[in-house]
């Protein structure tokens, strides 16, 4: 069903402390050209439903003269690397026969476990397993590998890197997407990453400020509350950011999160007090962009359209408006119209939106677009022998012992059949790794086992002295923990496909490894460490209570 919205500009304007602003240069000269429509087209960013040219994104590239869009595996935009290539040129070639401006095309491409395009691209096994590696000149070249990719295709913004110190081990949304919980770490491969996309022409957005790291609370479901004091925000969640603002990024995302240290009142999406530190006090020049405005930390408290004026009003740039459960593609012209009622009445100053607009076209000048200046063809990215061997020093550089591996190793060269339990729905990965370990037999189990499943492994297990168990952050699933717990922690080997954190709830297993991802190359590097050929060279990027601290891995 759609929602029906009653638009009410009876807002509150927030006070923004910004210096006086008038447009300079080229984009003066664009801006004064523009009409109030495009102008507040230029500030939206939508998602939209489908793998091609519909009429709805006609409208939103054509009426509103959006100034980007952003593309969803979820909502059927990617089915391949050449289908995205031919809809992205055709969305531009659109832009230009309306003589709109050329779009900023979007995705969420950050590696490992959050990566929209996967069929036809490098696969890298996310920021985490980049942190256990260590390796800033690794993290540079896996970011323009990806940005490489990203830009054959005509995609010209990634919401990457994430540069949230991960220091809540409960955290349900950010976990393996942080490089680890030292604020030292995060700071140098954010960095690094920066330079590898800027090199290849994409624009990153480092996210999500003032920091996601220390919740409790997925923002997509509700408002997370960060109680950290401002002296733990200036020693932990900030230096990422600074580091990312020395390092050049154009773009930084809000986080929907409330930090009472910086505003008792309003979430940092929606705070004048948050985004002016970010400008004022942090340095910051670029576009400020909200995280979706229609995720439930804002939905509940604000609604979108309240939501995005306030953001807005706050010093956001670009107002996003993704792939949300429950929105609808048609809800984007409503918002349009009321954004620019909102101008008109003044709730939304037209010197503040100029401001924002500026900030936009000299991002699409640094990327070689303009009125102009369109860009040129696309195509499918070239998939290489040297980019999968980068793939491959990724996973083999991050694959983390956290626990004795003597007992496992001994048992696969014995010659016995050894039993690997896997989840079901990610039993792809765990055949792949008994294909290369010839003594394993796996077992699939459902990711939320039964009773029975669980009868059924322990009689397959026997008396078995190791079994072998993939794990998926087995913390967030207690059926999966209460499986593994039953089967004998003394007798079982670890192998997390996700963070590390489910091992402080399993202290007594007999060993461990920490793979953080289940692609190809990270189950290819497991498998040469089980088989003894090579060794497990990742350190810990971050604590595990009552196990290691963040540093911890085998010795060279």
């Amino acid at each position: 069903m759609k929602k029906k919205w009653k638009c009410c500009l009876c807002f509150l304007v927030l006070p923004v402390l910004f210096v006086a602003f008038s447009p300079s240069g080229a984009s003066a000269s664009a801006i004064s050209n523009m009409s109030l429509e495009e102008k507040v087209g230029q500030i939206m960013m939508c998602f939209f439903e489908g793998s091609s040219l519909s009429p709805h994104l006609e409208r939103v590239i054509t009426e509103m003269k959006a100034g980007g869009v952003i593309l969803y595996s979820s909502r059927g935009n990617i089915r391949t690397t050449e289908q995205v290539a031919e809809l992205v040129e055709k969305i531009q070639k659109k832009a230009a026969m309306a003589n709109s401006w050329p779009l900023f095309i979007a995705v969420d491409q950050e590696g490992g476990l959050v990566n929209r395009i996967n069929e036809g691209t490098t696969l890298f096994p996310g920021n985490m397993a980049l942190g256990a590696s260590g390796d800033e000149r690794l993290a540079a070249r896996v970011a323009g590998i990806m940005a490489e990719e990203l830009s054959a295709m005509g995609i010209n913004v990634n919401f990457a890197p994430v540069v949230d110190v991960n220091n809540d081990p409960r955290n349900p949304i950010i976990g393996v997407r942080s490089f680890g919980s030292s604020p030292e770490l995060v700071s140098r491969l954010g960095r690094a990453m920066i330079s590898g996309f800027l090199e290849k022409g994409v624009l990153p957005c480092a996210k999500h400020f003032p920091g996601h790291g220390n919740t409790g609370i997925d923002s997509h479901t509700g408002l997370p509350v960060i109680s950290s004091s401002m002296q733990d925000l200036n020693d932990t969640e900030l230096p990422p950011f600074r580091a990312a603002i020395e390092a050049g990024v154009p773009m930084i995302m809000t986080a929907h999160v409330l930090v009472p240290a910086l505003d008792l009142e309003r979430p940092g999406t929606l705070s004048p007090n948050i985004l002016g530190m970010l400008r004022n006090e942090m340095g910051f020049s670029g576009i400020i962009v909200t995280d979706s405005m229609g995720m439930g930390a804002l939905e509940k408290g604000w609604g979108m359209i309240r939501a995005a004026i306030e953001a807005f009003n706050a010093g956001a740039d670009i107002l996003l408006f993704g792939a949300d459960r429950g929105h609808l593609e048609d809800e984007h012209p409503m918002v349009f119209k009321a954004i620019l009622e909102a101008c008109r009445s003044g709730v939304i100053s037209e010197t503040r939106l100029d401001e924002s607009v500026e900030r936009i076209l000299k991002a699409k000048a640094r990327l070689g677009l303009s009125l102009h200046k369109r860009p040129s063809g696309t195509t499918a990215p070239r998939k290489s022998a040297s980019k999968e061997l980068t793939a491959a020093e990724a996973a083999s550089k991050s694959i983390t012992l956290v626990r004795n591996w003597s007992k496992a190793t001994a048992q696969l060269r014995s010659g016995k059949k050894t039993l690997l339990i896997w989840p079901g729905e990610k039993i792809a990965a765990g055949k792949q790794l008994a294909s290369l370990c010839s003594n394993f037999s796996v077992v699939s189990v459902p990711e939320k086992p039964r009773k029975e499943d669980i009868q059924a492994v322990l009689e397959k297990a026997g008396s078995a002295s190791v079994i072998f168990a993939g794990e998926y952050d087995s913390w967030k699933n207690p059926d999966w923990m209460e499986l593994l717990k039953t089967l004998g922690e003394s007798r079982l080997f670890l192998l997390s496909a996700r963070s590390p954190y489910a091992l402080s709830s399993l202290p007594s297993t007999g060993g461990s490894l920490v793979l953080y991802s289940d692609i190809p190359s990270v189950i290819t590097s497991a498998a040469a460490i089980l088989n003894g050929t090579t060794l497990p060279l990742g350190k810990l990027p971050v604590d595990l209570p009552g196990i290691h601290s963040a540093g911890w891995g085998l010795e060279k």
